[in-house]
């Protein structure tokens, strides 16, 4: 058994109704598709394959240590790239964000499941993977006088699973207390 997680934030249903239409809008006018086999989200830690029932339980108990967190508030605001190969919505950073992304991460960090993890970096993917990049160009060309700005409130984050070839919700971690987190047992406290 071998299961593929991805940790992410996912947008309203009526803000990720606007995204999805972008997307597919810069699906067929480009012919390119990758990004639609995927959720509208904010990936918070990349996917990871599990394969033993223990390594699940472990990841899942790790999120819920992460999910102590103050509710926040995130926008999206207008169009970005990762040059010649990622066409995204800017996801501005804030501190409820980067803290919860430091949370996740130092809660998975002991189980060991990525080499090396990336800077992160947020952002919302429109386009990626099958761009080429001659038709990177026009879609960048295309949008950049455009704008975009959606907010919406962030009070969980979810973990997504892969089956049947599509990414499917999995679970979802509503925020807790900080107040609330069980402090850890010290002999000098």
């Amino acid at each position: 058994m071998e299961n593929l997680f991805l940790v992410c934030l996912v947008p309203p249903v009526s803000i990720t109704e606007d995204i999805d239409e972008i997307r597919t809008y810069i699906s067929e006018k480009f012919n390119v598709h990758e990004s639609l086999k995927r959720p509208a989200h904010i990936t918070l830690y990349p996917p990871v394959k599990l394969s033993a029932y223990e390594a699940e339980k472990s990841f899942f108990k790790a999120l819920t240590d992460a999910s102590f967190s103050q509710p926040f508030i995130q926008v999206l605001r207008n169009f970005n790239s990762f040059p010649e190969h990622t066409f995204y919505l800017d996801v501005e950073q804030n501190e409820g964000l980067m803290t919860l992304e430091k949370q996740i991460s130092k809660a998975l960090q002991p189980l060991k499941l990525l080499e090396k993890k990336e800077k992160f970096n947020p952002h919302l993917t429109l386009a990626f993977r099958d761009v080429k990049p001659p038709i990177f160009k026009q879609i960048a060309t295309e949008f950049k006088d455009r704008k975009f700005k959606r907010e919406f409130s962030v009070s969980s984050f979810s973990v997504y699973k892969h089956m049947d070839k599509k990414w499917q919700p999995f679970k979802e971690f509503s925020f807790k207390n900080p107040d609330t987190k069980p402090k850890a047992l010290s002999l000098f406290g």
